[in-house]
């Protein structure tokens, strides 16, 4: 019997953490009320075929999916992983992640709240003394995206590609990021409503650094990487390079016709603690379904973590700590997070238990109705088979779940087309 990392890391959770836990945003749902009826259907491994050729109809060269579940693995790849040597999409290749590592990042700074060595609801000025202008904005701000610092890649990335050009090989400090996000005006007062934004989780790198004393890479690999036995999985910053057989990314300039960018080589300087992981996407479905079923976390902060807010008025979309939620047709909700770094996107989820993963990457971006095509991996996944065609959905959905249509994707970068 496999043993819990949890229970190898730390046995218990004092009270005072417990009840430091249980405060949390109104109004949410928490994942620990019973989730909604889950069929476990079968995948419908031709639909996210479907859904991967429609992201290449929709610009990508290549795209590919993995699903995981209690009969086992599936995966499918369709297109091309190089255009120039025309290499197939290949399943085992590593990508960029993008934002997917944000729950991460998450992961650590909620191992770290556990260990007592720092709290969700205190002032992030407690512990990276006169960083932020505000002492209102807590920690639990910043992994909810409800501190109103504004996303300075808004600004970065105004012209998509000339942007990218200009940060491609440059790395920043942390301190360089935060300051660009403080030139600009805060989006919200502190707490008041949720806003994207990829400052939030350069600050969340800066405590991780600041409370072990050590680069946020060396956490990820002694609390998540080694642990799970990533093997796939790694930091990159600020190498250019992606080791061993991977995927290159492909970016879309903004005037319609220009050919695509080949945008592999990064540093990835200008996100780093909030997108710059590689990974493979049996990793990604390892990750996700471990964080699940509880073996990164305690019961009490995987509570705390998949505790949600709206991100938009569809009643479907949602974000805890880190984390997202979407609530499909079928009436399943699954946990993780979307991706987008210049060339890859990418979508890394699981169900509540964790007993069923998908993650799926597309090798294109700022394109977004590719990264819309290639979310439709998740009905197909979660879902199955749909009885009827979607424009009859309705009828069929369980009571009170909305007819899912197809919505434009959330955007973790900015987006042109």
């Amino acid at each position: 019997m496999t043993v819990p990392l949890l229970s190898r890391r730390r046995l218990t959770v004092s009270a005072a953490l417990i009840a430091a836990l249980a405060g949390g945003l109104a109004p949410a749902t928490s994942a620990s009320a019973a989730p909604a009826a889950d069929r476990t259907p079968a995948p419908d491994m031709a639909g996210i075929v479907a859904a991967l050729e429609s992201a290449m109809a929709s610009g990508a060269p290549g795209a590919m999916a993995r699903y995981s579940g209690p009969d086992g693995a599936r995966g499918r790849a369709v297109g091309v992983r190089d255009r120039e040597s025309g290499a197939a999409m290949d399943i085992q290749a590593r990508f960029r992640i993008g934002s997917v590592s944000k729950t991460f990042s998450s992961v650590v700074l909620l191992q770290l709240v556990e260990e007592g060595r720092l709290k969700l609801d205190a002032p992030v000025n407690t512990y990276l003394e006169g960083l932020l202008p505000d002492d209102r904005i807590t920690v639990r701000h910043l992994l909810t995206h409800r501190s109103g610092l504004a996303d300075y890649t808004n600004a970065m990335f105004d012209q998509t590609v000339p942007g990218f050009e200009a940060v491609r090989n440059r790395v920043f400090s942390y301190q360089e990021l935060v300051d660009l996000s403080l030139a600009e005006p805060r989006t919200t007062e502190p707490g008041a409503a949720y806003k994207y934004s990829n400052a939030n989780f350069v600050v969340v790198g800066m405590l991780i650094e600041k409370l072990t004393g050590r680069p946020v890479a060396d956490a990820y690999q002694r609390r998540i990487i080694k642990p799970l036995e990533l093997r796939k999985t790694a930091y990159v910053h600020p190498d250019t390079r992606m080791k061993g057989t991977h995927v290159r990314g492909y970016l879309h300039p903004d005037e319609a016709g220009a050919p695509l960018v080949d945008s592999t080589e990064q540093t990835v300087s200008w996100a780093q603690s909030a997108g710059a992981v590689i990974s493979s996407p049996a990793d990604l479905n390892t990750f996700t379904g471990a964080l699940m079923r509880g073996r990164l976390l305690s019961a009490a902060t995987l509570a705390e973590m998949t505790t949600v807010t709206p991100t938009d008025t569809t009643n479907t979309r949602f974000y805890g700590l880190g984390l997202r939620r979407y609530d499909l047709s079928c009436g399943t909700q699954v946990y993780g997070h979307t991706g987008t770094v210049q060339g890859f996107y990418t979508y890394a989820f699981s169900t509540r238990d964790g007993r069923r993963s998908l993650s799926a990457l597309a090798n294109t971006s700022n394109h977004g109705a590719a990264n819309t095509a290639l979310g439709d991996t998740l009905e197909a996944a979660f879902c199955g088979k749909k009885l009827t065609p979607a424009s009859t959905a309705r009828s069929t959905a369980p009571s009170g779940v909305p007819d899912l249509a197809p919505m434009p994707a959330e955007r973790d970068l900015p987006e042109r087309h």
